[in-house]
């Protein structure tokens, strides 16, 4: 095997990994972005005041 062609070799390889690494990046981009997302603020929901039936010997007392 000549040289030129062990350096194509490793040359392919190393793109090949570069390339595994960059989609692994992409998916844990993504992944920050949704834990971001998650940890946003919420607005706080609208209170709305619940009735709580009172009987009428509650009221006596």
């Amino acid at each position: 095997m000549s040289t030129s062609v062990r350096i194509a070799n490793i040359v392919d390889e190393l793109c090949r990994r570069q390339d595994q690494v960059l989609q692994e990046l992409d998916s844990l981009d993504k992944q920050i972005e949704q834990v971001l997302k998650s940890l946003t603020k919420q607005p706080e929901p609208a209170v709305v005041p619940i009735p709580i039936p009172v009987h009428p010997q509650q009221k006596a007392a």
